[in-house]
């Protein structure tokens, strides 16, 4: 397999335009007429059934969204065609320093996982905030309508939203699931270049641990092959802001979180963390950074007005969900146990004072422990998470990712710390049961202070989101001492003779 991989692009361009070729013909002039048939009881007895279920609906509804399903798995054989190639010219970067049985084993493994991956994102539909929120707004931007506007029948809540999301509309011209593809195959060229590129130069034996960290691990299939969640953009601009801060180059970092703050305003917490990272300021990532945003905000006022700042003051001021102070709030608070706490109390101003207090600790303990910015990222979106009023589960791909890229970049400093992928696959193998279990048809329906199972899974929740952050914390204090006392010189040196 691998060996393919090494020649010219020119065999794989042949055998997957076959592959499309055959697709087109089998999805344009077959798969029509067995739609119609098995609508009209002519078929097979297992397509009969199901359409004879499902007349309430009229056939034209089952060949367009055929026709719609069709186009997007076209678009996913190009997708993974191109992420093939990606994995060749990676290999003939490295000049085949791996072995060949080690290389064909990872190559496969990679490949078919793209496969599956894309394949869930095609077949799972649209799921979530996808279907209910995001082609909705994009929709909106295409009619030429201001896309912050409330009371839409599918979205009776704002955008919440950054300009730059508006930018992803016109994908949907060309297939409505464009844009899930698009975040499907942004999250498959990270992982391969985590493990193809990044992981070489860093030194990084891959292992089974490791490696199922980022393929066996179900976060990210639920919340972005699944749900379509777009949070990975976010999460990828966050990681390029950071990746080029460590290659020096201030200016391109502080262009990749504008990009991940006009996507979505909640990366600028990461700002203050990289602009005093390792104790050194980076006046020239702070400035371009603030004049990226300000352009993009500028902009978009310019063609939408001033709805443009709508989404900071929804996320000031909306109703808490999946958080601390929806819970402590309610009948089933824990500080019931302690005193007598009103049946149910509002708890929301203490959002602010949490915030700054605790962000403003994490902050002062990345700088005195000069914690370098692969690392010093993450606590600051996870202390973010831990006390902002909505805490929904796909925020917590930006500190997937993050984490991520700290495994790869700083692995001779984690490589005995054996835990550690246990530890984090633990914690996101947690959030995605969680969440599958806030979208299952049992608790689906409107949260209630009466509802102990939506108290238990925010609290749950709450607690591995700390145990995570502090763990990350001792981390760096320890990693920092271990390189403090590295840089100590020998006291013996100076009386030791030297060898020759």
């Amino acid at each position: 397999m691998s060996n393919c991989l090494f020649r010219p692009p020119v065999p794989w361009l042949v055998i997957y335009a076959i592959v499309c070729l055959l697709w087109i013909g089998f999805a344009d002039g077959i798969a029509p007429n067995i739609i119609s048939a098995a609508y009209n009881e002519q078929s097979l007895s297992v397509l009969n059934w199901f359409f004879k279920s499902h007349k309430s609906l009229p056939l034209e509804h089952y060949l367009d969204r055929w026709s719609v399903t069709a186009a997007a798995v076209l678009i996913a054989m190009v997708l993974h065609l191109a992420i093939v190639l990606l994995i060749g010219r990676i290999d003939r970067k490295h000049r085949l320093s791996a072995t060949p049985t080690a290389l064909s084993r990872i190559n496969f493994i990679l490949i078919a996982f793209s496969a599956a991956f894309l394949a869930l994102t095609v077949l799972s539909w649209a799921q979530g905030d996808y279907k209910y929120y995001y082609l909705d707004e994009w929709r909106v931007v295409l009619a030429g309508r201001d896309p912050w506007l409330c009371g839409r029948p599918l979205n009776p809540a704002c955008n919440s939203y950054g300009p730059l999301f508006n930018a992803l509309a016109p994908l949907v011209w060309v297939n409505p699931f464009a844009n899930k593809l698009l975040f499907a195959f942004s999250y498959l060229a990270y992982v391969i270049w985590l493990i193809k590129d990044l992981a070489p130069r860093r030194g990084l034996a891959l292992s089974w641990p490791w490696l199922s960290l980022w393929i066996l691990n179900p976060f990210p299939w639920v919340e972005i092959a699944y749900f379509g969640y777009f949070d990975v953009l976010v999460a990828l601009a966050c990681v390029a802001a950071v990746h080029s801060l460590i290659s020096k180059r201030d200016a391109v970092s502080g262009t990749y979180l504008a990009v991940g703050v006009l996507l979505k305003y909640m990366p600028i917490v990461i700002l203050p963390f990289l602009v005093f990272s390792e104790r050194r300021f980076h006046f020239r990532l702070l400035s371009v950074c603030v004049g990226v945003v300000i352009f993009g905000l500028a902009v978009s006022t310019l063609i939408w007005g001033t709805s443009t700042f709508s989404p900071l003051a929804l996320a000031a001021l909306r109703h808490p969900t999946w958080s601390i102070y929806d819970v402590l709030g309610s009948t089933h608070s824990p500080l019931r146990l302690f005193w007598d706490w009103p049946k149910v109390a509002s708890i929301d101003w203490l959002e602010k004072p949490f915030l700054v207090t605790a962000g403003l600790g994490v902050f002062v303990w990345c700088v005195l422990r000069r914690t370098g910015p692969a690392l010093a990222g993450t606590p600051a979106i996870l202390v973010t998470l831990l006390f902002f009023r909505s805490g929904y589960f796909n925020y917590q791909m930006v500190p997937f990712l993050l984490i991520s890229y700290w495994v790869v970049s700083e692995w001779k400093q984690l490589r005995e710390h054996s835990g550690l992928a246990a530890l984090l696959g633990g914690y996101f193998g947690v959030l995605t049961i969680l969440e599958l279990v806030h979208w299952s048809t049992i608790t689906i329906v409107t949260y209630t202070d009466g509802d102990i199972l939506y108290s238990a899974m925010v609290m749950l929740k709450f607690l591995l989101n700390c145990a995570l952050l502090v763990r990350l914390l001792q981390f760096s204090a320890l990693h920092r001492s271990n390189y403090h006392n590295s840089e100590q010189p020998n006291p013996m040196a100076a009386t030791t003779p030297q060898s020759t």
